[in-house]
Parts: structure tokens; C-alpha cells; sequence
């Protein structure tokens, strides 16, 4: 058999002539290839930017001064939010009441959302669909209108969700059943959505926690009609040039048709909205654009009846009583309202007994014949934002210390026990976070903080049945972080019996978040603590001092009375007990006398 050829590895040589390519030195790379950032034309960083998220514009302006003005370019971000907008551009009066800010615009497109977490155990009463996307998961994402421009308010009703952006328009969520990723049928909340009303200056439904009374939406809106003036002589209606008029529209919130409307003369312009009371006796409450508050009366139940008729426009008391005040903030429960002067002032209106029972821990002061007169509560700094429920009340000043009062059975004042107060008292939160919204349910209440890296939380306290407070089942007499996951874009929280809702909108305009005091404040407030120390000293001493026990009665019941912080309640028992000993000590001294 003839032997198989072998293979011969051969390599072949570079010529003589040829040589290596020589790796060029750093300092000659920089002279040929000398392109960074800072030498590209601002056309091309600008169109660059353009296609990046608004974090990461606003982060690369935080580099270095350079970049921040290129970050301020109002041309970048007007592309921006026409791509995230998909081309469409805001509705007029935004764009002008703004000036045309369009990195304001961007940034509602980029941080605008709405999460909604399942509260209680688990199940969703909804057959066999699945809560949430996909596997029952507790927590899901409302659907974001694609003509929405930033989330202002939201509200749960009875069956949908209520949803309004800054350009004045109001959409209605609706839940659906949707297919999930794994092919099941899931029943999502907010997962649709249709145009409810535009040009909406605001929106109210029932104030109570129980959404089930929330049967018809109160929409403020302003309309151009063809309205003349009262005794008029002239052309007809048709002849006349329509002019803006303000109109109370009220839909129903199943269906979200338009079943009555109340149209007001062009002289009132009104800027905000609230309910309180019954169904058959629903108080529409009417704050001006000069601090003024109205209020006119509906019947519920006689707003599906197709009929025409004249409704009572009144001033209320506050206004007429007091007509220099101006009211800035308008806030209802079910049988009470709480006014926000400009000047930093809160006064609230109790209508009724049992109400008035639970706020202020008796009825002294109450006059159930006058039950529209305003009482005035205090604290030491200016109110600037609050909220009210049926029980209790809270308020928050303008270096962001929260104060609460009411009843405090289940704890959810936050104070540390169950005693009630008649009194504004101070609430001690967390120390590094800032207060950014609060919020009161029927029996526990929610705040929401931020951090110095403006990360967020929900804190809670109050009662803890039905997953009210998630992570605390048993409850808290304390504010105590509980378990919700807040974006950084939170804006403001509300709760319905069974969900928790995280309402995130971005305003660059806004404020920023006022963190706890400083070294010297606090030091102020503990020169304070120790001052009210030695005067209740001072007290005990000149007690110890006295030659009987009625002149240390006299001298206890003073001390109490004026340099205590204490609810009409506990001062009214301790002036009783007092009494009582001081009787008892009479006797005893009669008795042994005889």
C-alpha cells in the first residue's frame, strides 16, 4: 500500500522591507482624536439629550456648570415632552398660565402615575379573576391617559376612580378584566379610561370614607355661553357674543352622564369646590377668586328628574361675618368644613352635636340653633395644608410639624396613647424626613415623608383591621413606616376601605419639601421645655408654702387652668375632682369642729 504524503507546516515571513505598525503615543492620539462632550456642537448634545429620559437630563445638568445651562435649553425639553406626548402640544390656558414651561411639561409627562396597593388578605371578591398584573399581585398601575398632562387630584368612587391632570381635564378609570401575560383573565382597577369632562377648574364627591355613598361627581367648570344680564334691554340671547360663565355640572359616576347642570352669572368666578352633608340635603360649597365662600343646596335624589329649576346662591357666615378675611383653602367632612385664610388662619364649622363631640371632646360651645358660626383653632405658626375626616383632624404649619385633634380611641392621632384632644397637639414624626402629605380616614391616618435623598415612605397610625395600616395589623398609637413601596415622584396618598392609592406628579414650580428644624430652632423649643419646667416648679413651691388646703386647691386649679395643655374634657374632670376634695375636706373639717 503506497504511504500517505505528510503534511508540512510552513510558515511564511514578513519581507525584509515590511514593518510593524508602531502604536501612536497618548499625547499624539489627544492631537489627532481630541472629541469629548464639551467640544460637540450645543445643536448636536441638544438632539442627543432629546432621546434620553428627563432623570437623565436633569442629572447630567448636576455635573458641572457647563451642563447645566445646556440642561436648561427650553428647546430640548419642548422636544422632549412632544416625543413622550407624541407630538400632541398643551391645550391653551396651560401653556400660557406656565409660560410655556416645557421642562414643567416634560417632567408631568415623565413622573405622572397612579399605584394603587390591595389592602386586608388576600382575594379579590371577584369570582376567579386574579387581582393585579398577572398572579394576584397586591399592587398595580392605573392606566395613563395618553392626552393626560400631569395627575393633580385623585378620588375613589363607588365603582371607578376619578382622575384630574393640570390642563383641567377629568377622567374616569374604570376597572376591567384584562388578560395577563400567563394567558388568565385578571381583574384590574383603572384599567380603562374615558373623558369625563374638560376645562374642569375642580371636582368633588360625598367626603365620607365610605365610597359607596359617592354616587355623583361635582364638576366646576367654565363654559362659553350666551348669557345676558338680569333686566337686560336689548339684542336677543342669540345676538349676544358668548362670554366665560362658571357652571356646576353633576354626573353620575356608574356611567359618567351628565345628569344636572348650574350655570352662574359671568361677575362670579369661582376657584374651588367641596360636599358636605346628606344625599337629601347636599350642601355645595363655592370658594371665589377674592377669598369668599357660598354655598346653595341640592337634593340628591331629585337630580335624575329631567326638570328646570332656580337654586339659592347664599354667602356664608364666615364671609359675611368677617368680610376682610380671605379663604385660600377649603376643606369638608361629612357635618363640618375647616377654612385656610391667606394669612395662615384655620377655622372650622361643626353642624353637628355628635361631630362636634368627637373634634373637641364635649359640646361646650355648641350652638345647635347657629350652627354655621366659625371657630377659630390655633396653633403657634401658619397653617399651609390639613385634612378632615369625620373623628379627628390634622393640621400642618410652614415649617412642616404636623398637629393633630379629635378622637383618639384607636390611636390615630398619633400621640402616643388613646386620650382624646380638644386641643391642636404636636405629632412627632420621623426625624430626618420631611413632612409632604397627610391624610385622615375614618378610625387611622397616613403621612407621607421624604428623605434628604428624596427617597419616600408612608407612615400610618390608628387602627389596623382590614390591612389599614400595611405591615401593622395590630395597629399603632404611633406613627410607625409601614409597608408601601412610594416613588420618588409621590405626591400625595388617599385610602377607600380596601385600597391604598399613590398619587405621583412631579411640579417643578412647587415649593420644595420643608425638612425638620434646625440645631438653633430646636434649641429654641428645648429653652422653652425648660423654661415651662421651672415655672410648674415655682408653683410646687409657693403650693408647699400655703397655710391650708383650700389655698392649694385655689393655687392647683389656677395651674391647670393656665399653664397646662390639657382637653376641655380632662381640665373640666380635674376642676370636678377638685371640687369633690375640696368639699370632702369642708366636711371633714366641720365634722371634727362640732
Amino acid at each position: 500500500m503506497a504511504e500517505r504524503p505528510k503534511r508540512i507546516k510552513t510558515r511564511t515571513e514578513a519581507p525584509p522591507t515590511s514593518k510593524r505598525r508602531k502604536r501612536s503615543s497618548p499625547a499624539q492620539s489627544e492631537e489627532g482624536l481630541s472629541t469629548n462632550i464639551q467640544s460637540l456642537p450645543p445643536e448636536l448634545v441638544e438632539e442627543i439629550l432629546s432621546w434620553v429620559s428627563a432623570r437623565d437630563i436633569i442629572s447630567f445638568g448636576s455635573t458641572c456648570s457647563t451642563f447645566h445651562l445646556l440642561s436648561l435649553n427650553s428647546i430640548l425639553w419642548k422636544k422632549l415632552y412632544q416625543r413622550q406626548a407624541s407630538g400632541r402640544l398643551p391645550v391653551d390656558n396651560i401653556s400660557n398660565a406656565a409660560s410655556t414651561n416645557w421642562k414643567r411639561m416634560a417632567v408631568f409627562k415623565y413622573t405622572q402615575a397612579l399605584h394603587i396597593q390591595r389592602l386586608g388578605s388576600s382575594g379579590s371578591g371577584r369570582g376567579n379573576f386574579n387581582w393585579g398584573r398577572g398572579g394576584g399581585q397586591l399592587v398595580s398601575r392605573a392606566v395613563v391617559p395618553p392626552h393626560a398632562l400631569g395627575f393633580r387630584r385623585t378620588q375613589p368612587t363607588r365603582d371607578h376612580l376619578l382622575m384630574w391632570d393640570y390642563q383641567g381635564t377629568l377622567f374616569l378609570l374604570r376597572n376591567a378584566v384584562t388578560p395577563s401575560q400567563h394567558g388568565q383573565l385578571t381583574w384590574r382597577r383603572a384599567a380603562r379610561y374615558s373623558m369625563l369632562c374638560q376645562q374642569a377648574k375642580d371636582f368633588a364627591v360625598d367626603p365620607r370614607s365610605d365610597i359607596s355613598h359617592r354616587m355623583f361627581v361635582y364638576v366646576l367648570v367654565s363654559r362659553s355661553d350666551a348669557i345676558p344680564p338680569p333686566n337686560a334691554a336689548g339684542p336677543s340671547t342669540s345676538t349676544l357674543a358668548p362670554q366665560r360663565c362658571d357652571c356646576v355640572e353633576v354626573y353620575q359616576q356608574d356611567n359618567g352622564v351628565r345628569v344636572f347642570r348650574m350655570t352662574f352669572h359671568a361677575s362670579l368666578i369661582f376657584t374651588r369646590i367641596r360636599l358636605t352633608g346628606t344625599e337629601f340635603n347636599r350642601t355645595l360649597l363655592l370658594l371665589t377668586d377674592t377669598g369668599k365662600v357660598y354655598a346653595l343646596y341640592v337634593n340628591e335624589s331629585q337630580l335624575s328628574t329631567p326638570r328646570s329649576y332656580t337654586v339659592q346662591l347664599s354667602l356664608k357666615k364666615i364671609s359675611s361675618s368677617m368680610p376682610g378675611m380671605s379663604i385660600k383653602q377649603l376643606h369638608t367632612g361629612f357635618n363640618s368644613a375647616l377654612y385656610l385664610t391667606t394669612e395662615g388662619a384655620a377655622y372650622i364649622e361643626v353642624h353637628t352635636a355628635g361631630v362636634h363631640r368627637q373634634l373637641f371632646g364635649s359640646n361646650a360651645g355648641f350652638d345647635p340653633h347657629d350652627i354655621h358660626v366659625p371657630m377659630p383653632i390655633s396653633i403657634p405658626n401658619k397653617v399651609v395644608k390639613c385634612s378632615l375626616s369625620q373623628t379627628h383632624l390634622c393640621l400642618v404649619d410652614d415649617c412642616g410639624r404636623l398637629y393633630m385633634q379629635g378622637c383618639n380611641r384607636y390611636g390615630q392621632l398619633g400621640t402616643g396613647d388613646k386620650i382624646d384632644r380638644g386641643q391642636p397637639t404636636k405629632v412627632a414624626l420621623s426625624v430626618s424626613m420631611g413632612l409632604v402629605d397627610v391624610w385622615c380616614g375614618l378610625n387611622h391616618s397616613l403621612a407621607l415623608l421624604q428623605g434628604e435623598s428624596g427617597t419616600r415612605e408612608v407612615h400610618g397610625c390608628g387602627c389596623g383591621a382590614g390591612g389599614r395600616l400595611p405591615g401593622c395589623p395590630v395597629g399603632s398609637a404611633v406613627f410607625v413606616k409601614l409597608s408601601v413601596h412610594a416613588p420618588r415622584s409621590t405626591k400625595s396618598i388617599c385610602a377607600s376601605k380596601d385600597c391604598l392609592y399613590l398619587l405621583c406628579t412631579h411640579d417643578t414650580e412647587e415649593p420644595p419639601i420643608t425638612f425638620p428644624a434646625p440645631a438653633e430652632v430646636k434649641e429654641a423649643e428645648a429653652r422653652e421645655v425648660r423654661e415651662e419646667q421651672e415655672r410648674l416648679r415655682t408653683h410646687l413651691s409657693l403650693m408647699e408654702d400655703c397655710d391650708s388646703m383650700q389655698q392649694q386647691l385655689d393655687l392647683l386649679r389656677d395651674t391647670i387652668q393656665t399653664h397646662m395643655t390639657l382637653s376641655s374634657t380632662h381640665r373640666d374632670f380635674l376642676d370636678q375632682a377638685l371640687t369633690t376634695i375640696q368639699h370632702s375636706s369642708s366636711s371633714s373639717s366641720t365634722s371634727m369642729d362640732f
